[in-house]
């Protein structure tokens, strides 16, 4: 069988002419087509990427900004508790200083109410005893009561310890000696009770009498800050002074 070489060249130039018109028309647009595919594909994966990056981005500023919130919210909360703790503290303290205002308010008025009372009782008192001790003197012992003070006065004077008549000379030696009384003494009083002073003290002793209306029916002598004297309002001072505690023990 002989070889028809022409027939064979032209079959290749034919398949060469194939696969160039192949190549040229057929694969060149196929692949460039695929490349654009692939192209496209790789965008939107990009596209994808990029997408899903920032929705990462958008996940990660919603956290912080929730655990932003968070603290926020228990910032928030832990101010508003001491705010709370705060303003109770307050309504406590103002409720606690009321309270005790109205103690001390109710303690004074109670005080105040007492020493009116006492007040009154004592001017009561002083006026009925005064009345009650004239007349038991006069009914009693026949002497009007400016006499027996005068009489307790110079007792007083005679029962001296030397201590207090020393302090007593010694006063009187550069002051004045002060009877007070609260009535007028008579003459004849008067002479009697400086000879006594005179007597225990010294017959140079000046005496000089005033009446006073601060005193409850009594006498006293005073001399240089130093007193001796008979008066109704020590009895009273004691009688005040029970009374005093009688009624300060006595359940409110």
């Amino acid at each position: 069988m002989q070889i028809d070489w022409l027939t064979v060249a032209a079959q290749v130039v034919n398949f060469l002419i194939l696969v160039y018109l192949l190549k040229r028309f057929l694969y060149q647009p196929v692949t460039a087509a695929m490349a654009r595919r692939e192209q496209r594909i790789e965008d939107r994966l990009q596209q994808s990427r990029e997408r899903e990056a920032r929705a990462e981005q958008e996940r990660e500023r919603l956290h912080q900004r929730l655990q932003q919130l968070e603290q926020q919210r228990d910032r928030l909360m832990h101010e508003a508790r001491e705010h709370a703790e705060q303003e109770r503290q307050q309504l406590l303290d103002e409720a606690r200083d009321e309270r005790e205002a109205n103690r001390q308010r109710w303690q004074q008025q109670a005080e105040d109410e007492k020493d009116r009372f006492l007040e009154g009782l004592r001017r009561e008192t002083t006026a009925g005893f005064e009345q009650l001790a004239r007349k038991a003197l006069t009914d009693l012992a026949d002497v009007e009561l400016e006499a027996q003070m005068v009489h307790q006065l110079i007792a007083k004077l005679d029962a001296l310890d030397e201590d207090m008549r020393q302090r007593l000379a010694d006063a009187s030696a550069s002051e004045q000696v002060q009877i007070n009384t609260r009535f007028a003494l008579a003459e004849s009083q008067r002479r009697q009770l400086t000879e006594a002073i005179q007597q225990q003290l010294g017959e140079q002793r000046d005496v000089a009498y005033q009446e006073s209306s601060q005193l409850l029916c009594g006498i006293e002598l005073r001399v240089g800050g130093q007193r001796l004297g008979w008066t109704l309002a020590d009895y009273l001072d004691q009688f005040e002074a029970r009374l005093d505690n009688a009624i300060g023990a006595t359940p409110a």
